[in-house]
């Protein structure tokens, strides 16, 4: 189903593209000087997923519900609509607006602010750019949600669920040279993200607050890229419902182990790294990250390899997932404390491997479709990386599942 806010975005693209093409027949001079200087595109995807499993949903990153257990079907899990306007202010300075509508944590359509830069170009290596702009952790960083230019339906949450964080408030440095044939990229900036973080179990979304600064370096040669990035922040969590209130009765059991599981501007970390080939015939990504820190949340990994083939138009792959997390840091010599720290590890047990096999189509330029299955696993002991967990669940003994997804992306 449609959004009334989705819709709303449609006529907003259709007034501005109607706006456009008005100035495109005024030959005057002053429509040529906005022409020069702006840029009006748009980008989004309409989707239909289907999963098999009636005890939980899948869901993305930071959504609150998804096809399965809430509804067997479903057209949020990768549906969203963009509008982007890029303005050259002068020769070296620019700004970029971009406009998203997409499913939230809070279960709502409305769309927000996902872009909204100045740069400046001081010399044809080094540019400064300052507001938001897409974080730079991962592959996909700038065209995260311009899912036409990315080789899968979404981004695999194995990997870029680790480090939760999209958009970035603040600003970075970046510093670019030849290398060995290719283009060396170096940037490092810092500032304000905050996300939806959804519980597992109730489907509710509680915000959490990353405060720090990055370092990443990417090079490009031909159709190789390859990325690193590193990532140290303070993170700030207050979760509501059953786990807030776990954690407030362990400050009274243990007050040392309550104090260390706070969420409250804590250390957090995140390596990541990317490797990526893409010629006329062959295209193979991979990608592996690691989070770490000091408080409840569990630390945890992702990595998946993903290899297709051209045929024309066609390009069939295989993608094959993994996220595992790494045990319980704190420890509480209290029996009662310990059993309770013990629970909140366990349901934070997100292990889970995955298989899938798609199929991109490019209909038109700028028209593309894409299909996939995908095999979902889940280690024993845990819920992997599901949502809305159903009382009928088995923890023990979880089932495997198969999510059905036919999307088609578009770029304007």
């Amino acid at each position: 189903m449609v959004s009334a806010a989705l819709i709303r975005l449609f006529c907003i693209v259709a007034m501005l593209a109607g706006v456009s093409a008005r100035a495109a027949d005024d030959a005057a001079p002053t429509s040529d000087w906005l022409q020069d200087r702006l840029r009006l595109s748009g980008f989004g995807t309409a989707g239909y997923s289907w999963y098999s499993s009636t005890d939980a949903d899948y869901v993305g990153t930071q959504q609150p519900d998804g096809p399965g257990r809430t509804g067997q079907s479903s057209g949020s899990l990768d549906s969203n609509l963009g509008l982007q306007l890029d303005a050259r202010i002068t020769g070296s300075l620019g700004a970029t607006l971009q406009v998203l509508s997409e499913y939230l944590p809070e279960g709502t359509w409305t769309p927000r602010l996902s872009v909204g830069s100045l740069r400046w170009e001081a010399t044809d290596q080094l540019a400064l750019r300052i507001g938001r702009f897409q974080s730079s952790t991962f592959l996909a960083t700038d065209y995260r949600y311009v899912r036409f230019a990315n080789p899968w339906p979404r981004p695999p949450r194995e990997v870029y669920g680790v480090q939760p964080t999209t958009r970035l408030d603040g600003a970075d440095l970046s510093w670019q040279m030849p290398l060995n044939g290719g283009r060396l990229q170096l940037r490092a900036g810092g500032g304000e993200v905050s996300s939806g973080a959804v519980a597992s179990t109730a489907g509710k979304a509680d915000e959490i607050v990353y405060r720090g600064g990055f370092l990443r370096a990417q090079w490009e040669s031909g159709g190789w890229l390859a990325s690193a990035s590193f990532t140290h922040d303070r993170v700030s969590f207050a979760p509501s419902g059953v786990v807030g209130q776990a954690l407030q009765l362990l400050a009274k059991l243990d007050p040392a182990a309550g104090e260390a599981a706070i969420v409250e501007d804590k250390p957090n970390s995140a390596l990541a790294l990317g490797l990526a080939y893409d010629s006329d015939t062959w295209v193979v990504q991979a990608e592996w990250a690691r989070a770490w820190n000091e408080s409840i949340l569990i630390d945890r990994s992702g990595a998946y390899l993903q290899a297709g083939h051209r045929f024309g138009p066609a390009l069939p792959y295989l993608m094959v997932a993994e996220r595992w997390t790494h045990g319980q840091k704190i420890h509480s010599a209290n029996p009662a404390a310990e059993s309770l720290l013990r629970v909140l590890y366990r349901n934070q047990h997100s292990d889970q491997r995955s298989l899938t096999l798609g199929m991109n189509l490019e209909l038109r330029e700028r028209l593309m479709l894409k299909s996939a299955v995908e095999w979902v696993k889940p280690d024993s002991g845990g819920t992997g990386l599901q949502g809305n967990i159903g009382p009928g669940y088995s923890r023990e003994a979880p089932k495997s599942e198969r999510l059905l997804t036919l999307n088609l992306d578009f770029v304007f």
